[in-house]
């Protein structure tokens, strides 16, 4: 009798351990605020905005044309409740995408795209809120926008990086531009402009790591001969350099361009990269100094 107690008591404590574990790593899974974005991505409607519609949004953002909520309100409707999922994902601390890199050139990268149309979707809710005099609300997606933008770019590429960074750009013109309107009953509270604030200053200088970036970007395997390999690994650490350092750009460009093929094709255009970089960091510098 003393033995079967002992066996049940041995189960019971495996069985309880097991559970355990498991609760354990379901709740890891959903901590994960990426898991959350694919949900908001499942509900997206006809999300994907046109290019007339992307330049008409350009225009609302530089002021030049202005916000017309009869002609965004039912798309933006249809797609509140995948914009409320992703806002409420953006409270989460971790993110990860999981992407297999090592599918080289064919890992799956859709959720960037995918994203690119969320975030753009949630400029145009937070001016339909505006509109709407919800100003809380539209304070409350921007800041959201901006935190969803940054984990964008998180374990990702160059790709993820440089659309984290369009759409970074994207809310905080969005920011000015909803502080700033005319048609508002009262101009932000102190309690709204903290929560943007907070949200700007989670961003760091530089908003994003392009270094981190780029050294996954390069990587990514690749099939090159043993010239093009050697060639690769000297420019790297050149390029990786130059993303801080600006003046090596001149000595980077004559090694991509002397550089045995494909290697010139497979590296991205180095100033044009730093370009990107030094318009977030200007924006980011622009907006920080608009809220004090």
């Amino acid at each position: 009798m003393n033995i079967v107690r002992t066996i049940a008591a041995f189960l019971l404590l495996v069985f309880v351990a097991l559970d355990s574990s498991s609760a354990q790593q379901n709740a890891k899974l959903g901590d994960n605020a990426a898991l959350r974005y694919w949900s908001a991505f499942a509900q997206m409607q006809d999300a994907a905005l046109t290019d007339q519609q992307v330049k008409e949004l350009n225009g609302i953002l530089e002021g030049s044309v202005p916000y017309d909520d009869l002609k965004y309100k039912d798309l933006v409707e249809r797609n509140k409740p995948a914009i409320e999922t992703m806002i409420r994902a953006t409270q989460l601390s971790r993110c990860e995408w999981g992407v297999d890199y090592q599918l080289g050139p064919d890992a799956p990268v859709d959720y960037v795209r995918k994203a690119l149309a969320l975030g753009r979707l949630n400029v145009l809710y937070a001016f339909h809120l505006s509109i709407a005099r919800d100003a809380d609300g539209a304070t409350r997606a921007l800041a959201a926008g901006l935190r969803f933008s940054h984990d964008i770019a998180i374990e990702g590429t160059l790709f993820a990086t440089v659309v984290a960074k369009d759409l970074l750009v994207t809310h905080l013109k969005a920011v000015q531009g909803v502080l700033r309107d005319k048609n508002a009953e009262k101009t932000p509270t102190a309690a709204q402009l903290a929560v943007v604030r907070k949200a700007i200053t989670r961003l760091g200088p530089d908003g994003l790591d392009w270094q981190a970036a780029m050294k996954r970007e390069f990587a990514i395997p690749l099939k090159l001969d043993a010239p093009a390999s050697a060639a690769l690994a000297r420019i790297v650490p050149v390029y990786l350099a130059a993303l801080s350092d600006p003046s090596v750009l001149p000595k980077l460009e004559q090694m991509r361009t002397s550089a045995p093929m494909p290697v010139p094709d497979l590296i991205p255009n180095p100033k044009r990269v730093v370009e990107e970089k030094q318009e977030l960091i200007n924006k980011l510098q622009e907006a920080r100094a608009r809220l004090q």
